[in-house]
C-alpha cells in the first residue's frame, strides 16, 4: 500500500509531469525522484527494470531525432521522459488502479467520469485475469508459440474467445448494477487522509514552480 494519499499520487504525478514538459532539464528537478526513492529504494532494481522496458519505445524516439541531426533536443527529450516515467513509477508502484478512481472521486471530477474510469479499470483486469488463465491452460497442455500457421491461430481464436468474453462481462456488469439500482455514481469509501509525507511532497514539487515562475 502506497505512503501516499491517491489524491496526491494523482496530482503530483500531473504537475510533475507538466512541469517537467515544458523546462530544461536540471539537478534541482532529480528532487522529487530522491524524495520518493527514501521510501521506494529497496524497489530500486525492479523499477529500474520496468524503466529499461519502456526505454525500447522511448529509444526509437531518441534515435529518430538523433537521425534528424538533433542531438541536443534528442537527448533533452530523452532524458525528461524518463524523469516523467521514473517519478509516476515511484508514486504509482504500491498503487492500484482503483486509488485513480478514489482521488478522482475525491477531487470532484463529475460523478459520470469516475464511474467510467471504474468501470474501465474493472474490464481490464477482469480480461487480464482471463488472458493469464488462458495462457496458463495452452502452457499446460504443452503449447510452445512459434511462427507456424496452428500458432496463429491459437492466438486468433486466443483474441477471439477474449473479445467475446468481454462483451459477455460487460453486459453481466451492466445487469447486476442495474439490478442494485446504479444511478450513474460509484460510491467509494474514502478512508485516506493528508499525512506529512504528502505535505512534503507537495511542497517539493510546488518549490520547483515558485524556482521557474517567480525566481
Amino acid at each position: 500500500m502506497s505512503k501516499f494519499n491517491s489524491s496526491v499520487i494523482l496530482v503530483s504525478a500531473f504537475l510533475y509531469s507538466i512541469f517537467i514538459s515544458f523546462n530544461s532539464v536540471e539537478l534541482i528537478f532529480l528532487l522529487p525522484i530522491a524524495f520518493l526513492l527514501l521510501f521506494e529504494y529497496k524497489e530500486l532494481i525492479k523499477l529500474i527494470k520496468k524503466l529499461l522496458f519502456l526505454n525500447l519505445f522511448i529509444g526509437m524516439i531518441f534515435i529518430i531525432l538523433l537521425l534528424q541531426g538533433d542531438f541536443e533536443n534528442a537527448l533533452n527529450i530523452y532524458i525528461r521522459t524518463n524523469m516523467i516515467i521514473f517519478f509516476n513509477l515511484l508514486l504509482f508502484l504500491k498503487s492500484s488502479g482503483y486509488d485513480v478512481v478514489r482521488a478522482l472521486n475525491e477531487l470532484r471530477f463529475p460523478k459520470k467520469f469516475v464511474s467510467s474510469v471504474y468501470f474501465s479499470l474493472k474490464m481490464i483486469q477482469t480480461l487480464s485475469d482471463e488472458f493469464k488463465k488462458m495462457k496458463q491452460t495452452l502452457k499446460s497442455r504443452g503449447f510452445r508459440a512459434n511462427s507456424s500457421l496452428f500458432t496463429y491461430e491459437t492466438y486468433g481464436n486466443l483474441f477471439g474467445h477474449i473479445f467475446v468474453k468481454s462483451i459477455k462481462k460487460a453486459a453481466a456488469l451492466q445487469d447486476s448494477f442495474e439490478l442494485r439500482g446504479f444511478n450513474g455514481r460509484i460510491y467509494l469509501i474514502n478512508s485516506s487522509s493528508l499525512t506529512y509525507y504528502d505535505v512534503l511532497l507537495l511542497f517539493i514539487i510546488c518549490m520547483l514552480y515558485v524556482k521557474e515562475v517567480v525566481v
